[in-house]
């Protein structure tokens, strides 16, 4: 069986190895297919894993450049940018494939193993350069956007599947502009500002809204410029404030004045390094 220790490798360079968490999706499907690495997307096992993670960036010097209640995108002011996915949490590799749009990215890299996962149609669509849409994901408007970039790769797909994407996107629930926006964004977040936002909410209005420039520019997509928290305590707090949830500082340690580590959680990868520095003393 391959390793892929030098694709593994790729994406560490990238990324350094976060306890608790998975690397997957472009980053490795960048590494099997020759291509640079734009950004890594990290999903993780468990919110403390994700509080963790949040705090040691902080800590080493990251910057929080993007937040959204799904996302937060860190940069190390030289690397690609990281990705901590927080829309859900995800034990197993299996379970964010069970969330992902296109077979070609269900790939995955999991920091605490140094294993992949793949789905097993993952190497083979990604040498014949094909998409295939399987219709549990949760965001198939987003999904839709994404198949323009994939074609502008080389990327095919069949009719069949623009079909399962389609009637994927009828079985969504789109009553607010909120609804419509979290839709657009997908997983990622991306910050989508759309028009009429004083006006009755109409599907008429979202696809006007929709309707891209004479330069054929996306405008109700735009960059975030908000200014972003400057330490892991606030961004959690801004992340509940998002959610909608009322914020809890007793689950940090040190609470309001602490750095936003997870009270009493130590992610299994350290708790093993422990062991064996304790077992060599």
């Amino acid at each position: 069986m391959t390793d892929y220790k030098a694709e593994a490798a790729k994406i560490k360079q990238a990324c350094y190895p976060i306890p608790g968490a998975f690397a997957a999706g472009g980053a490795v499907t960048s590494v099997f297919t020759n291509r640079d690495i734009n950004d890594v997307d990290v999903y993780f096992k468990s919110r403390e894993a994700f509080e963790f993670a949040v705090a040691q960036a902080y800590e080493e010097g990251w910057w929080c450049v993007s937040s959204s209640k799904r996302a937060v995108t860190f940069s190390d002011n030289g690397g690609v940018p990281v990705q901590f996915m927080h829309f859900d949490f995800f034990p197993t590799a299996q379970a964010i494939f069970d969330a992902f749009d296109f077979t070609v990215v269900m790939g995955a890299l999991d920091f605490d193993t140094d294993e992949f996962s793949f789905h097993d149609d993952f190497l083979k669509h990604n040498s014949q350069r094909f998409l295939r849409f399987p219709p549990g994901t949760r965001y198939p408007l987003a999904s839709a956007t994404r198949v323009l970039k994939y074609q502008e790769r080389g990327y095919t797909i069949g009719k069949g599947d623009i079909l399962k994407i389609a009637l994927a996107s009828r079985k969504v629930k789109i009553e607010t502009r909120e609804e419509l926006k979290d839709q657009i964004g997908g997983a990622y977040g991306e910050k989508v500002v759309l028009a009429g936002e004083d006006k009755e909410f109409s599907l008429d209005a979202a696809i006007e809204a929709l309707t891209v420039d004479d330069a054929g520019k996306e405008t109700f997509v735009a960059n975030d410029n908000d200014e972003q928290p400057s330490s892991a305590i606030d961004l959690h707090r801004k992340l509940a404030e998002l959610k909608g949830e009322e914020f809890d500082a007793s689950r940090y340690d040190g609470g309001e004045d602490g750095e936003g580590y997870p009270a009493g959680y130590e992610p299994v990868a350290l708790t093993k390094l422990r062991g064996i520095f304790d077992l060599a003393a």
